[in-house]
C-alpha cells in the first residue's frame, strides 16, 4: 500500500496537515492548519522520552518536545548525543537543564516509553532500540522511500525536485531509513529557494509532525506502512568532490541546482584555463535571469563572456552543456573575492601583444575547464 500525505490517515483523531510554500514574485506565503501547542490543543501522553540529535535540523524538534514537557503533555525529557562538543542540540540541553547522555545512552530497559531521532547522525543498535517501551521513531527530511540516507536536502534540490517531505519513521537496527512509516508531510520547493532556507522550513514541519505522532502514537502505529523498497532512491553523505563542476557534462540549470544545494557548505569550483588556476563561485544567478540575452548557442562549453546590461546589472556568463549560467562574487586562486567586473578587467581583456602567464594547460581562450584534482 502506498503512503499518501493527504489520504491515509483521515480516520486518524489529528488532523494531518498538508503544509505548501508558494511564493508570488518576492512574497511567500505559507499555509498550515498546525497551531501552536496550548494544554488545550494538545494531548497528554504520559510518555517517558529521550530525544536523540545534533543540528539546528534537530534542534527544532527537541525545542517543541521540551514545550510539550513544560505543558505535561509529556511525563519526562532528556537528551542523547554523540558528543558534549557544542552542538546546537547540547547547548540547547544544558542552558535550559535538560539532563544529557553521550551516546550509547546509559539507560535501563523500560525506563524510557520512547525513542525520538532527528538528524543523528549515527546507526542506533538493536541493544539501545529494544530498551524503549515502544522503540524509536525519526524525523526523516524526504518522501521516504526516496532519497534514503545523510543528505535527502542536498539531493532534493541537487535534483531539481519540485517537492520533498517530512516522513516520520520507525527506527530499525542495521539499517538507515528502512523501517515502517508512520506519517508524511510533503512541502513544495520553489525553483530558487536555497537549501538553508528549505532546511529551515522542514525542521518545522518535521517538528510539528512528529509531536503529532507521538501524542496520538498508538493511532499512527495502526496505520504503520511499510516501504516499498522497489522505489528507493538514496542521498548519501555528500563531500568536496560535489561541487566540481564539468561545463561539458552539466547544464545550466544542473549547475545552478546544485549552487543551490550547497551554497553555503562547499563553493563550486573549476579552473580558469589560460592560468590553469582553481577558480571558486560564491553566487551563481538563475539561469532565467539571462536566458532573454540570447547568448551564443554556438560557443564551447566553458567559454566565458561578460555582459553590462545596464548600470546595476553585470553577468559573467559562462557556455554550459546546454544555455548559460551567470556567476558571481569570483575566487580565483588565493585572491579575495571579486565581482564579476572585476574578473572581466582582469581577465576577459587579453593584451596580445603579452604572453599569458606559463602552464601546463595554456589556453588562449577564456574559457573555465574542470578542475580535475580530487
Amino acid at each position: 500500500m502506498k503512503l499518501l500525505s493527504t489520504r491515509l490517515w483521515h480516520s486518524i483523531t489529528p488532523r494531518m496537515c498538508f503544509c505548501q510554500v508558494t511564493r508570488t514574485g518576492s512574497t511567500e506565503k505559507e499555509s498550515s492548519s498546525l497551531t501552536k501547542p496550548t494544554s488545550e490543543t494538545v494531548k497528554e501522553t504520559n510518555l517517558k522520552i529521550m530525544f536523540f540529535g545534533t543540528d539546528n535540523f534537530a534542534l527544532e524538534t527537541l525545542r517543541k518536545l521540551h514545550e510539550r514537557q513544560r505543558l505535561k503533555v509529556i511525563n519526562h525529557l532528556e537528551v542523547c548525543c554523540i558528543s558534549d562538543s557544542g552542538t546546537p542540540v547540547c547547548k540547547y540541553a544544558k542552558e535550559n537543564g535538560l539532563k544529557m547522555h553521550l551516546y550509547p545512552p546509559p539507560i535501563d530497559s523500560g525506563q524510557f516509553d520512547l525513542g525520538v531521532v532527528a538528524s543523528f547522525g549515527k546507526l542506533i543498535s538493536s541493544s539501545v532500540i529494544s530498551k524503549f517501551k515502544y522503540g524509536m521513531i525519526n524525523v526523516h527530511g524526504s518522501l521516504l522511500p526516496k532519497l534514503r540516507g545523510a543528505a535527502p536536502i542536498i539531493y532534493a534540490i541537487k535534483q531539481g525536485l519540485p517537492e520533498t517531505g517530512i516522513t516520520i519513521m520507525k527506527i530499525k537496527p542495521k539499517k538507515f531509513d528502512v523501517g515502517e512509516m508512520l506519517a508524511q508531510e510533503r512541502i513544495e520547493i520553489p525553483r530558487d529557494m536555497l537549501r538553508s532556507d528549505l532546511t529551515h522550513k522542514m525542521a518545522i514541519l518535521g517538528s510539528d509532525l512528529v509531536c503529532q505522532v507521538v501524542e496520538n502514537l498508538e493511532a499512527y502505529e495502526k496505520t504503520a506502512t511499510v516501504q516499498d523498497n522497489s522505489e528507493a532512491t538514496l542521498a548519501p553523505v555528500v563531500n568536496k568532490s560535489i561541487a566540481f563542476i564539468d561545463f561539458h557534462k552539466q547544464s545550466n540549470y544542473e549547475i545552478y541546482n546544485l549552487w543551490r544545494s550547497v551554497h553555503d557548505i562547499v563553493k563550486l569550483r573549476c579552473k580558469w584555463g589560460p592560468t590553469n588556476t582553481v577558480t571558486r563561485f560564491k553566487v551563481v544567478h538563475p539561469p532565467w535571469h539571462i536566458e532573454h540575452l540570447q547568448l551564443d548557442s554556438t560557443k564551447l562549453p566553458g567559454e566565458t563572456v561578460f555582459l553590462k546590461v545596464n548600470k546595476k546589472q553585470n553577468f559573467l556568463c559562462i557556455k554550459c552543456r546546454d544555455g548559460w549560467i551567470a556567476v558571481d562574487e569570483i575566487m580565483y586562486g588565493k585572491r579575495k573575492v571579486m565581482s564579476s567586473r572585476d574578473f572581466a578587467n582582469g581577465f576577459l581583456r587579453i593584451d596580445k601583444t603579452k604572453p599569458l602567464p606559463p602552464s601546463e594547460n595554456n589556453n588562449s581562450i577564456a574559457m573555465f575547464v574542470k578542475d580535475e584534482e580530487t
